[in-house]
């Protein structure tokens, strides 16, 4: 087996190795928070209810005293004429007003669950943003560790081939650039000569030209 392949297999077990490692734990981790998820999205509606009952025990609350007035004003108008009448008013607004005792007990149980559920929600989100961050860490740092293991997989064997590789690259890349620099001196020299040969022919039929004009 050639150093490459031997490498790229060593490469290869350790890489699965590693990310063998970062999906189980990093499924664990997944598992629980979507299970925190889960119970915090229950707790929530859960909330919901609570608050709802809280509104209807309000709304009870307040029909019970407006009941309680009016029970009051109807004995104040039959005492006039029905005092048996009168009195059963006076009774049925005593009722009322149990009814409201009875009510804003339940109400004050009802504000404190609610409350306190709350409280448990936000400091379970908070919990939960905490471990997702961390969570985002934990992937990026061991990326990171994958990463540097990798590298050091590479011995020193691997490190003189690579260099030697690295070397001829250098070697092929120097001499297309030797082949290009002659090339180019080539070229300059042969535009030297051209301009020579052309100076030459000007200065010729500069001197046929004056031999011309002394004949005349």
């Amino acid at each position: 087996m050639s150093i490459f392949k031997r490498l790229s297999a060593t490469l290869v077990s350790r890489l699965d190795q590693v990310v063998g490692e970062i999906e189980n734990h990093d499924a664990v981790i997944q598992a629980t928070l979507n299970d925190m998820r889960k119970k915090v999205a229950e707790a929530k509606l859960r909330l919901g209810q609570v608050r709802s009952e809280e509104q209807q025990l309000k709304q009870q609350i307040q029909a019970q005293k407006e009941n309680t007035v009016l029970w009051r004003k109807r004995a104040i108008e039959c005492a006039k004429t029905d005092e048996a009448k009168a009195l059963e008013c006076v009774s049925r607004s005593r009722q009322c007003h149990l009814k409201i005792n009875n009510l804003e007990k339940a109400l004050a149980q009802y504000v404190q669950t609610a409350d306190k559920l709350a409280c448990d929600i936000e400091t379970s989100e908070q919990r939960l943003a905490g471990m997702k961050q961390k969570l985002t860490l934990m992937r990026a740092r061991q990326s990171t560790s994958c990463a540097l293991d990798a590298t050091n997989e590479v011995n020193s064997s691997s490190e003189t081939l690579l260099d030697e590789s690295f070397n001829r690259w250098e070697i092929s890349i120097s001499q297309a650039e030797i082949t290009t620099d002659s090339c180019d001196n080539s070229d300059v020299m042969e535009r030297d000569f051209i301009a020579q040969e052309q100076q030459e022919e000007l200065q010729k039929e500069l001197a046929e030209i004056l031999a011309e004009e002394e004949q005349k």
